[in-house]
């Protein structure tokens, strides 16, 4: 389960830099979503694989798949209900730096 805290812990600053980066740059909202979509594959595979072997549960595999990572949208939604008033290029700056 320490895999599901790494990959979540990593998805919620994700999620709010590829919202930020989606409002600074429309036109970039597309191409970053499948770009983002394609690198969460082998994140989801880290998070599920080890599980079902450990527990011998499909259900349960995808289940912490799944909670892994829905926190990037929740992190996306939660960074800009609490950045929305002080958004800017500092504060871009400052999150692109945290996800680094």
């Amino acid at each position: 389960f320490l895999s599901v805290l790494a990959i979540g812990i990593h998805n919620l600053p994700e999620g709010l830099a590829t919202f930020t980066a989606c409002l600074e740059e429309p036109n970039m909202g597309m191409p970053l979503a499948i770009g983002i979509a394609l690198h969460n594959i082998p994140e989801g595979i880290c998070v599920a694989v080890p599980i079902y072997y450990a527990t011998d549960s499909l259900p349960k595999a995808f289940l912490w798949t799944f909670i892994s990572g829905v926190l990037e949208p929740i992190g996306g939604i939660l960074g800009y209900m609490a950045l929305k008033q002080v958004i800017g290029h500092l504060v871009y700056a400052i999150i692109f730096g945290l996800v680094t």
